[in-house]
């Protein structure tokens, strides 16, 4: 799907059902209405949404929390009919660009070491594994691959 054909804009109120609908197709630990609004309405937190610019349909969203020196992403999900349309790429290279402007160092995040088709997005992106997390997951219990993409350019490992 060409870029083109995309918009992304922030997340707002009435975003909130297609929301917590493509995180009900996409995650066995889910986020509530309530977790999205905090993050949404953090100081510190940038939430973005992607829609198909010709209909305005929701594809997928990103939030993320700057930290210190860290920019973190707490979650990103792409609706189960928009996956392998390079959307999740589009969100995570805006985000991106996008906190270059707080010169943070390091953007990180966690994914389920069963997740592999996202650890290859990541890794298409420049994501590093840093480490696993044991347990770090419920429902079901599951590690979690630690990945990072260094906004500096040096080498961080």
């Amino acid at each position: 799907m060409p870029t083109s054909e995309i918009v992304i804009s922030g997340i707002t109120e009435p975003d909130m059902p297609d929301i917590i609908e493509i995180e009900k197709q996409s995650f066995t630990h889910k986020w509530s209405l309530n977790d999205f609004r905090s993050e949404v309405l953090h100081p510190h937190s940038i939430c973005k949404k992607a829609c198909l610019h010709d209909s305005g349909i929701m594809a997928g969203y990103i939030c993320v929390r700057i930290m210190v020196d860290e920019v973190h992403i707490m979650k990103l999900a792409v609706h189960p009919a928009h996956r392998r349309k390079h959307i999740g790429s589009l969100l995570v290279s805006h985000i991106k660009d996008e906190v270059l402007e707080y010169l943070k160092y390091k953007v990180l995040l966690e994914v389920r070491v069963s997740n592999t088709a996202a650890i290859r997005l990541y890794n298409s992106l420049g994501f590093k594994n840093l480490y696993t997390r044991r347990r770090y997951y419920a429902e079901p219990e599951e590690d979690a691959v630690v990945m990072a993409f260094d906004l500096t350019g040096s080498n961080w490992k």
